[in-house]
């Protein structure tokens, strides 16, 4: 009988450990809950190689990578999408003749507007630029912290 018992539960753990390795994996590849699938406008599944010089070559993330292994590195844009006013990022990185490869996400802000303060008694306001430049701005900072991301697991 214990015997018994012991499959039953073991049963029920394994089916819930399949539907929360499927929700997992609906996740992971941007899809919603199960039969709910995100927009195709809010996805943009991307799988290019990227040069260090696409993110900026003073970024600290480049200067770091190119620190530890030189020239020895590469990186790709798996997958970009825009939640809302954040632009995410999934990146990886390949790292030296080994091929290890480092994955993951980076998230910036997507500016929403003007930008006011003040400086030495003097007030000013900034502009913003446009829509697509500042989302093309935010998918860059998203990369920038996802190689930084990768670069502290390195």
């Amino acid at each position: 009988m214990v015997g018994t018992q012991r499959g039953g539960l073991s049963s029920a753990f394994d089916d819930m450990l399949v539907q929360s390795k499927k929700r997992f994996d609906d996740l992971y590849r941007g899809g919603g809950p199960a039969g709910v699938r995100a927009s195709s406008a809010l996805q943009n599944k991307v799988s290019t190689s990227t040069s260090p010089a696409a993110v900026g070559a003073d970024s600290p993330a480049v200067r770091r990578l190119n620190q530890r292994f030189g020239t020895d590195w590469r990186f790709e844009v798996a997958e970009q999408q825009r939640e809302g006013d954040e632009a995410i990022v999934l990146c990886k990185v390949f790292l030296g003749k080994s091929g290890a490869v480092r994955t993951q996400f980076g998230r910036a802000k997507i500016s929403d507007g003007p930008v006011a303060g003040e400086s030495g008694g003097l007030k000013f306001t900034l502009e913003s630029t446009g829509d697509k430049h500042d989302e093309r701005d935010a998918f860059r900072r998203a990369t920038e912290a996802a190689l930084m991301n990768c670069a502290d697991l390195a």
